[in-house]
């Protein structure tokens, strides 16, 4: 995993996306206790953002579809998260 951050141009930024990461699942975890809906909307946001960011990077590297589908269901199921938690 470690060469493919290095192939996308991202080698220093490779900790930093993991915690970005971390942090969304967190984020909607604790969004579903009653009280924290905001905090479900922002990191479902966010991490919809970074998933079609992952898309675009894996579509600019050229990578297989198959390579790419994982990226592009995360940005489904975050973009859905998102719109279901403003209504």
């Amino acid at each position: 995993m470690v060469s493919e951050y290095s192939r996308w141009g991202y080698d220093k930024l490779r900790v930093f996306l993991g915690w970005c990461q971390l942090l969304g699942g967190l984020g909607l975890l604790i969004g579903l206790i009653p009280g924290f809906s905001l905090l479900t909307s922002v990191t479902s946001f966010l991490l919809t953002i970074m998933m079609l960011t992952a898309v675009f990077t894996r579509i600019k590297s050229k990578d297989k579809l198959l390579y790419t589908l994982p990226s592009v269901f995360y940005s489904i199921i975050n973009a859905v998260i998102f719109y279901n938690t403003l209504f």
